[in-house]
């Protein structure tokens, strides 16, 4: 005897046999016969063949052994259906019906089938469905549904046929008929999603609130009843659903999951931590709950939990994602080196390849390997062109060689990409201040403030571009202050408002503010470049020697300019 664990096996070879090597005669050809082997097989071989299959989730293997035993035994009904239903869940509806019809024989007889000969005519009208034969199927349920209102089956068959149709009226008389004959939770959920889908939101609450009663170990109508909670608005009622659920039922993880992700949703991550640590222990370390508890770790920057969840996950089998977040904890932690090694070893075809590659290439850019860096990126944006990120890095390293003009020829292309990142637009308007293309400039970071309003690098940077070309001074006044909003407290922004003031000949408030402004940031060479101009113009040409001599001794960029200001002052007055 061979061990029912071995069979499926060991019948998967006998057709690969059969199917690679056998050789179809003429006089098989002529019969219309297959080769061999399954034609061969006894019966009850075919028979528990198929049965073995399907318990293995084999259905296209079941489908080879029925379909010879049927031809054998073309009298045996059940035999017959069950091949036709799986048949039907292959979609090949039109091999199915032939199995139906034999069965059905006259579809007249519908009419005065009972509950247990329902079966084959519900088969028929699914076929039928897959068909296009609506009208048909719809007939042969009715018929069905007149004399068995309360079959499930072919109700919901039924209704979501009506439902397809776009006949919302029959399709709830149809579901208050089976309420009224047999109510089960499935009829419900169908009645729920219809009413939601017509923005019947209250009637669907009532709905799925039957369904829990129903059911009460169903989590579906839980989860439901929270989304429309959160799509009205009501968090706290959202909330609530959860809570009050799992105190009953405290094994229900898809709601244990379900509040992990509302609480972290709302900022309450250290909530969701204590959620997902409960989940963990409970499941006894399921991969999902420790991939979101590690993500949590990983978002609260606390690295070396976020590590150890990630390692838990890949203990027993690797993934792409779960390797990418060690490696990058691993990194954060200052351990290149082994960030490094898994960075590598993710594939190229994962959907974290190319996070891993930038990884990769940022560790290189910090390390000053600039040319490393930059081929990685070039690399990545030959295989990957629509990686806004990787454009964004490329253009970083460029700024900082200062390789402005290669900077904005070789970032063009992203400038169509659908998510274009704001990095990338400032980086290209930097490169173009310093060719002094200053529309470009305030197209530019235009653009980027449409993308991002509050954005203050962007407003300062624009407001100062204006400040520098003494226009538009007033709005450059609103934009550098909409800056400071964001950061009181920034040297920089300070320094921009400053500027403003100088422009205008506002000398006493440029050199007020411009002292708060190196208070802040007392390291930048221009700024005391600025507040060397200030002093000279309101006249005090000793600070100004001495403002303009901290920024020779600060390295400022353009010596020979400062060393003219110190020896012959403004335009050499």
């Amino acid at each position: 005897m061979i061990h029912n664990s071995l069979l499926l096996t060991l019948l998967c070879i006998i057709l690969t046999a059969c199917t690679t090597t056998g050789k179809v005669t003429p006089a098989q050809k002529s019969a219309g016969k297959t080769p061999s082997s399954l034609s061969q097989m006894s019966e009850d071989f075919l028979y528990l063949a198929a049965q073995d299959a399907l318990r293995h989730g084999q259905q296209g293997l079941a489908i080879r052994f029925l379909t010879p035993l049927v031809e054998r035994q073309p009298q045996e009904r059940v035999l017959r259906l069950q091949l036709a239903e799986l048949l039907l869940r292959a979609n090949r509806a039109e091999q199915a019906s032939v199995h139906i019809n034999a069965v059905v024989g006259d579809s007249k007889a519908v009419s005065a089938a009972n509950a247990d000969q329902a079966y084959p005519f519900i088969l028929q009208a699914r076929a039928m469905a897959i068909l296009g034969e609506t009208d048909k199927a719809l007939n042969i349920l009715s018929t069905l549904l007149a004399t068995q209102p309360g079959l499930t089956s072919a109700r919901m068959i039924h209704i979501t046929l009506l439902i397809g149709l776009k006949r919302a009226d029959e399709a709830h008389l149809s579901i208050n008929e089976a309420i009224q004959s047999n109510e089960v939770s499935e009829i419900r959920k169908i009645q729920a999603d219809l009413l939601i889908r017509q923005n019947r939101i209250n009637d669907a609450v009532k709905a799925l609130e039957a369904m829990q009663k129903l059911d009460a170990g169903d989590e579906t109508p839980l989860l439901l009843l929270h989304q429309i909670a959160l799509q009205q608005g009501n968090k706290a009622r959202a909330e609530q659903l959860l809570r009050k659920y799992i105190e009953t039922n405290p094994q229900a993880m898809l709601a244990r999951n379900a509040l992990g992700r509302f609480l972290l949703q709302s900022g309450r991550t250290r909530e969701a931590i204590t959620i997902y640590q409960g989940l963990v222990r409970d499941t006894g370390g399921n991969r999902e709950a420790l991939s979101a508890l590690g993500l949590l770790y990983y978002q609260l920057k606390d690295y070396e939990n976020a590590a150890s969840q990630f390692r838990k996950v890949l203990k027993n089998s690797s993934d792409d994602q779960s390797l990418f977040y060690l490696a990058a904890s691993l990194e954060a932690l200052n351990r290149t080196e082994e960030a490094e090694k898994l960075y590598k070893k993710i594939n190229k075809s994962s959907s974290a390849y190319v996070n891993a590659q930038l990884r990769l290439a940022s560790m290189e850019f910090a390390a000053e390997n600039s040319g490393a860096a930059e081929k990685r990126v070039k690399a990545i944006i030959s295989g990957f062109s629509s990686s806004a990120d990787a454009y964004v890095l490329l253009s970083s390293i460029y700024a900082s060689q200062q390789k402005y003009r290669k900077l904005l020829t070789e970032t063009e292309a992203a400038l169509s990409l659908p998510n274009l990142p704001s990095r990338l637009l400032f980086n290209r308007a930097i490169a173009h201040e310093h060719f002094r293309e200053y529309e470009e400039v305030e197209s530019g970071l235009k653009r980027l403030l449409t993308m991002e309003p509050q954005n203050s690098e962007a407003l300062n940077f624009l407001g100062y571009t204006y400040a520098e070309q003494k226009i538009n001074l007033d709005e450059a006044e609103a934009l550098i202050r909409r800056a400071l909003n964001e950061k009181p407290d920034d040297g920089y922004y300070l320094d921009s408002l400053a500027w403003v003031y100088y422009q205008r000949g506002e000398y006493d408030k440029a050199v007020e503010t411009q002292v708060k402004a190196i208070n802040r940031t007392s390291d930048d060479p221009v700024m005391h470049e600025h507040m060397g101009d200030m002093f000279w113009k309101k006249g005090a040409r000793a600070k100004a020697r001495d403002s303009w001599q901290k920024a020779l001794e600060l390295k400022h960029d353009n010596p020979r300019l400062i060393k003219r200001k110190i020896a012959e002052g403004l335009n050499g007055k």
